[in-house]
């Protein structure tokens, strides 16, 4: 009996961790891959899936458009090759592919950038950056919800809307 009930706890378990994985919160935000491997990053066909293509960013800057976020996966729309000659960027991948957020990242946050505890402008503010003439504030970024990016930054986690993906084109 006992043997029973483990394995339908397990069993139990295993669907509602499967159901949580296949939940994507839909996004709306451009980032940059910041994986440098030769090889490239990794396109998935479904998060962990078959990959399709790989996107080299190796010394380049190529930038994603991210559309939806399952766990530590995100579903991307397009890439764009971005140069000083083109900010607007050179079209390299589109189709709806897969990547791994931790292979993503932001050029910065915008000067008073506000950390909020939640994706909402009502949210509270945990953190504002001050304005500063120096070198950027080391950023990482974690996640994504709407147009709000979820990201780690001088201890604090928690998320922002003013942060900059292209300093060419969409920067203040």
């Amino acid at each position: 009996m006992r043997s029973g009930s483990t394995a339908t706890l397990a069993l139990a378990i295993l669907a509602l961790s499967a159901a949580a994985h296949a939940q994507t919160v839909a996004c709306d935000v451009k980032v940059n891959i910041t994986d440098q491997d030769p090889a490239g990053l990794n396109v998935r066909a479904s998060p962990g899936g078959a990959v399709v293509t790989a996107l080299k960013a190796k010394d380049r800057w190529v930038q994603v458009h991210v559309t939806g976020q399952s766990g530590p996966w995100a579903r991307i729309d397009r890439a764009t090759f971005i140069s000083e000659d083109n900010a607007g960027g050179t079209p390299v991948f589109r189709s709806v592919g897969w990547v791994a957020f931790s292979k993503l990242g932001i050029e910065e946050l915008n000067e008073q950038a506000s950390i909020l505890s939640a994706p909402a402008a009502d949210a509270k503010v945990l953190l504002t950056m001050p304005h500063t003439d120096g070198p950027a504030v080391p950023t990482e970024a974690l996640g994504c919800d709407g147009t709000f990016l979820k990201v780690k930054v001088s201890g604090v986690v928690g998320w922002t809307q003013s942060f900059c993906s292209n300093q060419f084109t969409t920067c203040n």
